[in-house]
């Protein structure tokens, strides 16, 4: 998997953990006059919610990396927290064209990290 299929799958995994601790609460509620049950959904709840978490750091850690200040906003912006180019662009004061450059450079650089 390269740099920017690791970065398209953040917002994903974000999604994801907040669906599964959505889950867990509900389940929580639903069990929990069912002790014996409800302790082996925790787990695999809490087992997939941590696997998840080590995938969001290991992604976050190589995103913060990166020296230029913009360019990590660029990618926890876009990356993260899932939004489009055209609100990347008003979010952060730049052209879209400019923050195209940024995070093509940004691209560049942690590919050659990894």
């Amino acid at each position: 998997m390269d740099i920017k299929d690791k970065l398209k799958n953040l917002h994903s995994i974000n999604m994801l953990i907040e669906s599964l601790e959505r889950l867990l609460e509900c389940d929580r509620g639903e069990f929990k006059n069912f002790p014996e049950l409800l302790e082996g959904l925790e787990q695999d709840s809490l087992q997939e919610i941590a696997k998840l978490k080590r995938q969001k750091l290991e992604i976050e850690s190589l995103i913060n990396s990166l020296d230029n200040d913009l360019q990590r906003k660029v990618l926890i912006e876009h990356y993260s927290h899932g939004y489009k180019w055209d609100k990347v662009a008003d979010n952060l004061g730049y052209s879209k064209a400019y923050l195209s450059k940024v995070h093509s450079k940004a691209i560049k650089q942690l590919a050659s990290m990894v």
